[in-house]
């Protein structure tokens, strides 16, 4: 099973990376399978090419916060989730609606795994340059 979120000396969250295993796989393509398909399939294409409606953004805001508890609790490797997905990029898009939203319901922990995730794949970015050489 995946291990946990680490904290740094410096204590900022650091992701930790070579934890995904054979095991990991069914849950993976299960969230493919969500984001790959219908009712989420056509806001998750929206958001990829930043054209998100207001009516996308709760809907996937949640399915990355779902995302996002999976990861944090060590149940979905981190080098998965922050390898395929660009969860600072989705965070950038959706955060004002998520801020709008946790003013309106008082509700401070609303997407909060899914900001703190966001922190990890800052610093998963940081930590590894990108696979693809440009000539």
């Amino acid at each position: 099973m995946a291990g946990p979120v680490v904290h740094s000396p410096s204590g900022q969250l650091r992701p930790r990376f070579g934890t995904a295993r054979r095991d990991d796989l069914p849950g993976f393509i299960g969230i493919m399978q969500i984001l790959h398909q219908e009712p989420t399939s056509s806001a998750f294409a929206r958001l990829l090419t930043a054209q998100q409606t207001p009516d996308d953004e709760i809907p996937l805001a949640h399915v990355f916060e779902e995302i996002s508890t999976l990861a944090l609790h060590g149940l979905l490797p981190g080098d998965l989730l922050f390898d395929a997905f660009a969860i600072d990029i989705y965070w950038n898009a959706l955060s004002a609606r998520i801020t709008e939203v946790r003013k309106t319901t008082s509700n401070d922990k609303f997407c909060e795994n899914f900001e703190i995730a966001n922190e990890l794949a800052i610093a998963y970015r940081e930590e590894r340059p990108t696979k693809v050489l440009r000539a």
